[in-house]
């Protein structure tokens, strides 16, 4: 058993109830969770004779890296931005590589909002109707569920930032946050 003086006691603890609270989304069974198992880090470390800090420090760079590694192999879930008589409005933000074609969306329940951003792309690809196919991505679609499940994984990128700002999707709730667009739904 590791014995720490009572101040490094409470700057430990202090330190994970802080982490708990700033934790954006973190529920409190996850939070706990989290916290022991940092505290319990922490002690490893200072069996070692690294000092509280330095343990915490250490701690915190390793469970940052496991949740970068554990959300870069996780699929997508998107979440409703809003809800109107049309179903919930998923947004798939800014990423063009996200948006989904038409009977994508029909697929996952959804229906694609035609009245939002879209992108075309046409090619001269010879048919029995005609010299042109056209295909369509819609950034949104109205569906009857509040979340969608996307077939691509977190992007390094998103995944450090989504750890390091403790959102859900770190903890095992993945969402995509983005702006809905400017419009009347």
């Amino acid at each position: 058993m590791i014995h720490l003086k009572p101040y490094q006691r409470v700057k430990i603890v202090g330190l994970f109830s802080i982490f708990a609270i700033a934790g954006i989304g973190l529920t409190d069974t996850m939070a706990k969770a989290q916290d022991a198992a940092v505290l319990a880090c922490v002690k490893e470390y200072t069996k070692l004779g690294i000092s509280p800090d330095a343990a915490l420090a250490e701690c915190k760079k390793n469970a940052l890296a496991d949740c970068v590694k554990r959300l870069t192999t996780t699929k997508v879930v998107a979440k409703a931005v809003s809800e109107s008589k049309d179903g919930y409005l998923i947004d798939l933000g800014d990423n063009e590589s996200r948006w989904l074609e038409g009977p994508a969306w029909r697929d996952k329940g959804c229906k694609a909002n035609t009245q939002g951003q879209y992108k075309r792309q046409s090619d001269n690809h010879r048919t029995f109707w005609g010299d042109q196919r056209s295909y369509e991505w819609f950034r949104q679609g109205f569906c009857t569920q509040s979340e969608i499940k996307l077939e691509q994984n977190y992007s390094l990128e998103e995944a450090k930032t989504l750890c390091e700002l403790g959102d859900k999707a770190a903890i095992g709730e993945p969402k995509v946050n983005s702006k809905v667009q400017n419009h009347e739904i």
